[in-house]
C-alpha cells in the first residue's frame, strides 16, 4: 500500500509539472506590485497626505506615482497633494503648477485661486496674477478688494481701459460718500496719536470705496511706516500705480528701496520719476530726482553715469540758454547715459523733430544693450511700461 501511494504521488507531481510547462504564458505574467495590489487610488492619496503631514513630503511622491498608475487622469485632490509636497520641499513654482492643474479639474476652489494669484503678484508676474484674479472675479464679481487688485495689475501691464473699468465699478458704490470727511478726520487723528494699526485697518477698509482719493494712500503709507509693516512696499506700489503720472511718489518709493539697499530697483523708480517730470511736469525743478539718480549710480559703482548726472543737472538748469551744439557735445561725452538721452529727446522735441527721433532711436539701442545688466524688462512693478518720450 505504501509503494502504491508513493507512485500515485509521483504521478501527480509529474502531471503538475507537465501542465506548467505546457502553459508558458502564465510564467510570463507581470509580477504584481504589492502596493498596487493591496491599496486603491483613495488609499494611496491618504498615504501620500500622511507623509506630507509627517513632514516627509519626498516620500509622498512614491504613493502619488502609484496613484497615477492606477488612475492616469487623477482628480484635483491628486494635484493639490503634489503641490503641497513640492512647496514643503521648497519647490514653489512646481507646486504652483500643480495647483493650476488642480484648478483646471475643479474651478470653484476660491481660496486656492487667491493663493495662486497672490503668489504670482508677490513674484511680480502681473500677467499671471491678473489672469487668476479675473478667474476669481468670474465667480465673485463683486469682491471689492479683488476688483481693486485687478485694477492695479491691469495698469501695471499698461491695460488702461481695464484699469478704468475696474475703478469705475468700485466708485459706483456710493455707500460711504457722505462719511468721506469724517473718515479723513478719523484717519488723521489715528496718525497723530500713532495708532498705526487702527489707521492701517481704516485706510484698507475704505480704500476700495475711494480708490483715487490721495489722502487714503498717504495715511496708509504713514501707518505702515510707523508700524514698520512688511506691507509698506505694497502701499508704495499701489500709490505709484494709481498716481502713475506723478513724480513725488516714485521718489518716495525709490528712497524706501534705497533704505533697503536695493539700489538697482531704486534707480528704476527714480528713472520713472524723471520720465514723468519731463513728460508731464516739464517746468518742475529736477534737482531732487536727479540727485537721487546720481546717488543710485554712485551706490552701484557706476562712476561714468555719476559724472553724467553732474553735467546733466547744469544743462537742465540752463536749458533755455543751451544751444544744440552744446547739448550734443555734452551728451556725446556720456553717450550711454539714459537720462541724458531722455533729456535730449525732450529738449529737441520742440526744436528739431528729426534730432528728437534720432535720440529716440539711440535710447532704444542703448536699452537693448543694457537690457540684461539692468534688468530693464523685469525689475520693478512698472517694467512692462514704456518710458519713451
Amino acid at each position: 500500500m505504501i509503494l502504491r501511494s508513493r507512485r500515485i504521488w509521483q504521478f501527480g507531481v509529474l502531471v503538475t509539472s507537465l501542465f506548467l510547462v505546457s502553459r508558458p504564458n502564465l510564467a510570463e505574467t507581470e509580477v504584481l506590485n504589492p502596493v498596487k495590489a493591496l491599496y486603491g487610488y483613495e488609499d494611496l492619496l491618504r498615504m501620500a497626505e500622511d507623509k506630507i503631514i509627517q513632514e516627509t513630503p519626498a516620500k509622498a511622491f512614491d504613493f502619488l506615482i502609484k496613484a497615477k498608475e492606477i488612475n492616469p487622469d487623477p482628480d484635483y485632490r491628486y494635484y493639490n497633494l503634489a503641490a503641497r509636497a513640492h512647496i514643503k520641499l521648497g519647490q514653489n513654482f512646481d507646486g504652483i503648477h500643480d495647483y493650476e492643474e488642480s484648478l483646471k479639474k475643479k474651478k470653484d476652489q476660491l481660496d486656492l485661486i487667491l493663493y495662486v494669484a497672490d503668489f504670482y503678484e508677490k513674484e511680480r508676474k502681473q500677467k499671471e496674477a491678473l489672469f487668476y484674479t479675473k478667474f476669481y472675479l468670474e465667480q465673485k464679481p463683486n469682491a471689492k478688494y479683488r476688483l481693486y487688485t485687478a485694477a492695479i495689475l491691469a495698469r501695471q501691464l499698461g491695460l488702461e481701459s481695464e484699469y478704468e473699468s475696474y475703478f469705475q465699478k468700485l466708485e459706483s458704490d456710493k455707500t460711504f460718500v457722505s462719511e468721506k470727511e469724517a473718515l479723513q478726520t478719523s484717519l488723521q487723528k489715528n496718525i497723530k496719536n500713532k495708532k498705526w494699526k487702527e489707521a492701517d485697518d481704516l485706510s484698507l477698509r475704505y480704500l476700495v470705496y475711494f480708490p483715487r482719493e490721495e489722502g487714503m494712500y498717504e495715511t496708509l503709507i504713514l501707518a505702515r511706516r510707523g508700524s514698520q509693516s512688511k506691507l509698506l512696499e505694497q502701499a508704495y506700489q499701489w500709490t505709484t500705480t494709481v498716481f502713475l503720472n506723478e513724480t513725488r511718489y516714485f521718489t518716495r518709493y525709490g528712497v524706501y528701496l534705497q533704505e533697503k539697499q536695493r539700489y538697482l530697483e531704486a534707480l528704476s523708480l527714480f528713472r520713472r520719476g524723471f520720465y514723468n517730470l519731463l513728460k508731464f511736469h516739464p517746468n518742475t525743478d529736477a534737482g531732487e530726482i536727479l540727485f537721487l539718480i546720481r546717488q543710485s549710480y554712485a551706490n552701484l559703482g557706476k562712476d561714468r553715469d555719476t559724472l553724467a548726472i553732474d553735467s546733466l543737472v547744469k544743462d537742465f538748469q540752463n536749458q533755455n540758454k543751451l544751444t544744440a551744439v552744446e547739448l550734443e557735445n555734452h551728451q556725446n561725452t556720456y553717450r550711454k547715459n539714459r537720462e541724458y538721452l531722455l533729456f535730449c529727446i525732450h529738449w529737441f522735441s520742440n526744436r528739431d523733430l528729426t534730432k528728437a527721433n534720432l535720440y529716440r532711436q539711440r535710447l532704444k539701442d542703448r536699452d537693448i544693450e543694457f537690457e540684461e545688466s539692468e534688468f530693464l524688462r523685469v525689475i520693478g512693478p512698472f517694467a512692462a511700461l514704456s518710458q519713451d518720450l
